[in-house]
């Protein structure tokens, strides 16, 4: 027999809550202590497994700020560092839609095809043969 699926008795339907109301009711009191205990215990590992991975997910978007945040210094800095020294295609490159497409990747963990577009077409301007154009 298929074992009925979780939390069955509070997201029924109306028929099966009855079903199970009228199956409770005839329990002998110990008997009926004893299942109400075991509901106690899983609706409270539940709820902890549930807290937990609430927690989890609030880490790992803090933890994805964190990351954008450090990647958009380091961009900027890079940026500024290659426009000091007259490179002016790789601080462009620094401060390019692959670098906010990272960004978002980040603190949103989602990737758009138009994110990916934007990042590939910026990876071919440095990458093409005989590499960016020199300024004299």
């Amino acid at each position: 027999m298929a074992e009925p699926e979780r939390d069955d008795l509070l997201r029924g339907s109306g028929e099966d809550v009855v079903a199970a109301m009228n199956a409770w009711k005839d329990l002998p009191a110990a008997h009926l202590k004893v299942a109400l205990n075991f509901w106690n215990e899983r609706m409270t590992a539940d709820h902890e497994l549930r807290m937990t991975k609430e927690r989890n997910r609030n880490r790992l978007d803090i933890m994805g700020m964190v990351a954008a945040f450090v990647i958009s210094i380091s961009s900027v800095g890079s940026a500024i560092i290659f426009g000091a020294i007259e490179n002016y295609v790789m601080a462009g490159v620094m401060l390019g839609p692959s670098v906010f497409a990272i960004m978002k990747l980040f603190i949103t963990r989602k990737a758009d095809k138009a994110d990916l577009k934007a990042s590939g077409s910026a990876l071919n301007v440095i990458s093409q043969p005989g590499g960016p154009p020199v300024i004299p």
